[in-house]
């Protein structure tokens, strides 16, 4: 019964596509229909899957930073942290860094790191506060192991200090480097630190604005023997702009800036092309690359190859932070062209899955690519079991 009904259905799409069928000019309309709504959804279909308003991060404000349970916020009275729905005045907060199972933060204190979570009853809920040595203040921190490497003011310009972590009184020790350097992002590696920001010329350098020296994108590696001041290296100095982000991917490192994207691998530094005002990496190793307000398309880099996908609706906001959290769900924080804070959202999981539009036109192509060849098959084996010439 099946095998009548499969021949059944088969001897009536080969009637409907014979060329002298009555039927010749139905199919023809029928067919053109089916390319131009098949282009219609190819071209949807470009547009990157999984973009929505809002963010996972539910605060009311322009969001700065964040870390595990906390999230660093200019709201309308000043810069507020939030934690577990608990929020305190931060004014002159800078950073979040999940370390050991707490989260620290730049309060802006003189001499002191803030930290929340540490799993005692005072600090678990409540933030507290470590000495990190006198006349210094961090705006940036980051731990490997034991070791904290800091970010701290110097005058008009940024310098680095490390201690030990748990140390009673410590005695910092910070680096020297000529030059005004500004540091915005720091990334542990497995013999020291990547520091990204910029450093800026001097007056009259190159015959420069005086009044106004031009930054340039700078990344460092950084390395502590827990005794002397941290070692500086620089890797690498670019063109006018600062370095954001750095991102840990399967291969070595992407450091994302204003000007440039750089891959550093055992390294060795390449440039990738690719400017931003903001980045973030995901949990599938891939770094996502946005642009300014009015942008329409987002850079992903995935093992050093660069994919450009097409946004459903132009960027609507300038970005200044970017995070992914463990679900996948990248959270976009900015202004909007009213300088009003402003969100969205993109699943970095969408543009790889069946249920996407996307996915659906694949599917939905192989299925019919095997109807096709199944149809052709059946008209051979037809043909050769009549004896007919084809």
């Amino acid at each position: 019964m099946d095998g009548e009904l499969l021949g059944e259905s088969m001897s009536g799409w080969r009637r409907l596509l014979e060329e002298e069928s009555e039927h010749q000019w139905l199919s023809f309309a029928a067919f053109s229909i089916i390319v131009i709504i098949g282009a219609v959804l190819i071209d949807w279909s470009s547009d990157l899957s999984g973009v929505h308003d809002g963010s996972s991060l539910d605060v009311e404000g322009i969001v700065m930073d964040s870390a595990g349970h906390s999230i660093l916020y200019q709201a309308d009275d000043g810069i507020r942290i939030t934690h577990k729905e608990i929020e305190n005045n931060a004014q002159y907060a800078t950073c979040l860094e999940e370390y050991r199972g707490m989260t620290l933060a730049c309060l802006g204190t003189e001499g002191m790191l803030g930290f929340i979570g540490d799993g005692s009853d005072d600090c678990d809920d409540t933030w507290c506060q470590f000495n990190i040595g006198e006349n210094i203040t961090a705006t940036q921190v980051s731990g490997k192991n034991l070791a904290i490497l800091m970010v701290v003011q110097d005058g008009t310009s940024d310098a680095l200090a490390a201690i030990w972590f748990g140390e009673t009184n410590p005695e910092p020790v910070i680096s020297n480097h000529e030059g005004n350097m500004h540091l915005d992002v720091m990334l542990p590696t497995e013999d020291g630190w990547l520091v990204g920001g910029s450093w800026q010329a001097p007056a009259n350098w190159l015959g420069s604005n005086p009044t106004s020296p031009p930054m340039y994108e700078l990344v460092l590696h950084v390395t502590w023997d827990g005794v002397n001041a941290p070692a500086i290296e620089i890797l690498h100095m670019g063109n006018e702009g600062s370095i954001h982000g750095i991102f840990a991917t399967d291969n070595g490192y992407i450091a994302t800036g204003t000007s440039d994207a750089i891959s550093i691998i055992n390294g060795e530094i390449s440039s990738l092309g690719m400017s931003s005002y903001a980045a973030v990496g995901d949990k599938n190793g891939d770094v996502w690359l946005f642009g300014g307000l009015g942008s329409q398309t987002v850079a992903i880099i995935s093992d050093s190859e660069i994919s450009v996908e097409r946004l459903p609706e132009p960027l609507e906001i300038l970005p200044s932070y970017v995070t992914c959290d463990e679900d996948g769900m990248i959270s976009i924080h900015g202004t909007d062209n009213t300088d009003n804070p402003s969100a969205m959202s993109i699943d970095s999981n969408a543009r790889k899955s069946f249920t996407s539009l996307r996915g659906i036109l694949d599917l939905g192509f192989m299925l019919v690519s095997i109807m096709i060849f199944s149809i052709m098959g059946w008209n051979i084996f037809e043909a050769i079991r009549k004896g007919e010439v084809f």
